[in-house]
């Protein structure tokens, strides 16, 4: 991962505007060979609508169909105008077709919900955006970066609503999270990846990765995060 790659990556729109294969779901730049993709869905104008219940059904409803089509969450957070998701597919189809039930119903039920706060026919979601994780050094500071992005919440004495490290400090992961990910991938269990991830800034994660994995190659990277 490139020093642009790096300094873009801290900044959402910045990011998803200039990260190699990255593209949303309207413009047709999406890199589909890949078996892991960081996902983010951001509110129409920014606007706070993934209020605490909003969230917990939405991770419910994403954690039911993921199960159902073979997909691995790995890092999840929702903030209240944005979310973020790290997916292991079987394939990019398989992927968008879940995003597109699990907007849609999220959508009937912010409306249904919050019938006085959304006026009638006003669209919801800003176009998908996907980018392809193709590095395993890229994966791992990804989920610092998404361990990190509701922080500022925290900090305003607010409350986050979802993020999947309640679940890694409480030690309760649930399908379809799987321990196995963490392990098979970085060679340690999720806890201890959460130790690294809550006790290390931003730079001390990326160095401590390009150190655990500088004996990858490009071809082991194409072995785990490329479909045939």
């Amino acid at each position: 991962m490139d020093t642009l790659s790096i300094s873009s990556f801290l900044k959402d729109e910045q990011y998803f505007a200039e990260a190699p294969r990255a593209g949303t779901s309207g413009n047709g730049r999406i890199d589909k060979t890949g078996t892991c993709y960081h996902v983010m869905t951001r509110s129409w104008s920014k606007e706070n609508i993934f209020y605490i219940d909003v969230a917990s059904y939405r991770h419910n409803l994403m954690c039911n169909l993921c199960a159902k089509m073979g997909i691995v969450i790995f890092f999840s957070c929702t903030n209240p105008n944005h979310a973020h998701e790290v997916f292991l597919t079987p394939d990019w189809n398989t992927l968008s077709e879940m995003v597109r039930i699990l907007n849609t119903n999220v959508s009937k039920f912010i409306r249904g919900t919050y019938e006085n706060k959304v006026k009638k026919g006003k669209r919801l979601f800003e176009d998908t955006a996907y980018c392809a994780v193709k590095d395993i050094v890229y994966l791992f500071f990804l989920g610092k970066y998404i361990h990190d992005n509701p922080l500022y919440l925290k900090a305003a004495g607010k409350k986050i609503p979802h993020t999947c490290f309640w679940m890694f400090e409480s030690e309760r992961l649930k399908e379809p999270y799987r321990e196995n990910a963490y392990t098979n991938l970085f060679g340690m269990t999720y806890t201890e990846l959460y130790e690294i991830y809550k006790s290390r800034t931003k730079k001390e994660v990326l160095e401590f990765a390009k150190n655990r994995f500088r004996d990858w190659t490009e071809e082991m990277n194409r072995r785990i995060f490329s479909n045939p």
